[in-house]
């Protein structure tokens, strides 16, 4: 698998600028984190949002683009679930390169970002099956019934938008 990301990664001039991030991401983290690097990584993507809140689904979008994890939008939202395409040559170039390739961190981030937006218990899942064409969906399921106090006391990060 290294080698193959090595050359997806550094084979493509829009995402060759990413290698440092996708050598601590896919090699150095999953090793030190072993088998339990799915759960920890979702921890530490909610943990994230929480440092950087976002105001709404553009910040949102446009957050991942500048932290180079992909580009991001809605499929579809109700009040119980938000669905969301991650795609971009970054997310193309990690799902060619490794069949295990893994957006739980994002996932995590989602989750965490939904539950403060709306006030509400949040929790996102992936489905390998739906992971094609370069493309990862992540839904991001809502309990309406299941309140938290999150949302009271978050001041939204001020990005950037040039």
């Amino acid at each position: 698998m290294n080698n193959n990301l090595y050359k997806k990664i550094m084979g493509n001039k829009s995402t060759s600028q990413y290698w440092g991030q996708e050598l601590l991401r896919d090699i150095l983290i999953k090793d030190l984190l072993g088998t339990d690097d799915h759960s920890i990584l979702y921890w530490a993507g909610k943990k994230i949002a929480r440092k950087f809140p976002l105001r709404d689904a553009l910040d949102v979008s446009l957050f991942f683009k500048q932290s180079g994890l992909g580009e991001l939008s809605i499929i579809s939202e109700n009040k119980h679930e938000i669905k969301w395409t991650l795609n971009g040559e970054i997310v193309k170039a990690r799902l060619e390169s490794s069949a295990d390739a893994d957006f739980m961190f994002e996932a995590g981030i989602l989750a965490q970002i939904a539950q403060q937006q709306m006030g509400v218990i949040a929790e996102a899942e992936m489905n390998p099956k739906e992971e094609k064409n370069g493309k990862v969906t992540i839904r991001v399921h809502m309990d309406p019934k299941s309140p938290t106090n999150d949302s009271d006391d978050i001041s939204n990060f001020d990005l950037y938008s040039n």
